[in-house]
């Protein structure tokens, strides 16, 4: 008579291995899963910025930076490194930070000849740039023509503006910021509600697909 014997203590180091290995695996289909996600909720904020605002910073929108999740540390971040985006993810009121008023671009107004090809206002066009030489005397050129320096004036309101006088027309001005003691922010994206609404909807099968091709190739 023979006889096979098989020891819990045997059955036990077969069951452990396998729920290491599952384990492993289990954590490397999730973070996989999540930067998945993370990347797809990235897609959809771009596409959505695109959608709510006047996009004239082509770059601006590659900003929103995935921070991707590990097998040691399941949680992928989403962001926008811009303080001033958030305001529109709920809308309010933004104040000036560093002056009394905040300076904004007049519409229609003298900036249309000083943006760049896509719509950005140069960087020796914003307000502070400007002051810096507001009130230096314009220099000759050789053709005995001085270039105008912007100037900060009142308007009938008493509003503050930053206008600059046509080069070959003095009497000709071009206004190019008003100042406003605060601005009204609407309302424009809601940056957390597509996150969330990204990872509920691609999550669970992103997951599940990953899950089992983890599977299939755990060694």
């Amino acid at each position: 008579m023979s006889t096979i014997k098989c020891t819990l203590d045997s059955f036990g180091k077969v069951l452990e291995n396998e729920l290491k290995k599952q384990i492993k695996q289990t954590k490397f289909a999730a973070a996989v899963a999540l930067n998945n996600t993370a990347f797809k909720a990235r897609s959809n904020l771009i596409e959505e910025y695109k959608k709510s605002f006047i996009v004239r910073n082509t770059n601006l929108p590659k900003a929103v930076a995935v921070k991707k999740a590990t097998k040691d540390n399941l949680t992928a971040e989403v962001s926008f490194p811009k303080d001033w985006m958030y305001i529109n993810t709920k809308g309010g009121k933004k104040d000036p930070q560093h002056s009394k008023v905040l300076m904004v671009p007049i519409k229609g107004g003298g900036l249309k000849d000083y943006r760049t090809q896509s719509g950005k206002i140069k960087q020796s066009q914003k307000p502070g740039n400007l002051l810096k030489y507001a009130d230096s005397h314009p220099l000759k050129t050789k053709a005995h023509v001085a270039t105008p320096h912007p100037f900060v004036m009142q308007n009938k309101k008493g509003q503050t503006m930053i206008a600059v006088r046509d080069k070959f027309d003095r009497k000709e001005m071009k206004f190019l910021y008003v100042g406003v003691p605060t601005a009204n922010v609407k309302k424009r994206w809601d940056f957390e509600k597509i996150v969330k609404d990204t990872a509920d909807k691609e999550l669970p099968k992103e997951f599940e697909k990953q899950f089992k091709r983890a599977m299939e190739t755990a060694k």
